[in-house]
């Protein structure tokens, strides 16, 4: 009875560390790929950078007039950079959140001090 016990025990522990060695190299597999997935991922955004025409700001008063200057917003934006694109708003409203209010019944929506959300002009 002693006998199989103890050899219970052993077969447990070679399973047990076995597991354990199979987790180690998952992990690192899992470790590789995400640092592969990282590179891609800024190589993607360097090349989504230098695009030419999409990523063009409009550093204009009216910018606020096209809908495709409205379509280059992301949130995130600092006040700057919306102003970069859609040029200066027609009233501001608030202080912690702001509204930003332009002629053609568009809005930009500021939560501290950057872009939430927005609406394009009507058409």
């Amino acid at each position: 009875m002693v006998k199989i016990i103890t050899i219970s025990i052993f077969l447990s522990l070679g399973f047990a560390f076995n597991s354990y060695a199979h987790d180690s190299d998952r992990e690192e597999q899992l470790e590789q790929e995400l640092q592969l997935i990282k590179e891609r991922l800024s190589e993607i955004e360097t090349t989504l950078g230098n695009t030419g025409e999409d990523q063009v700001t409009v550093n204009s008063s009216n910018g606020w007039k096209s809908v495709k200057n409205w379509r280059k917003l992301t949130t995130g934006m600092s006040y700057d950079e919306v102003r970069n694109i859609l040029g200066e708003p027609h009233r501001i409203d608030g202080g912690g959140i702001a509204w930003w209010y332009y002629e053609n019944g568009a809005k930009a929506t500021f939560v501290r001090n950057r872009l939430s959300s927005w609406e394009e002009p009507r058409q």
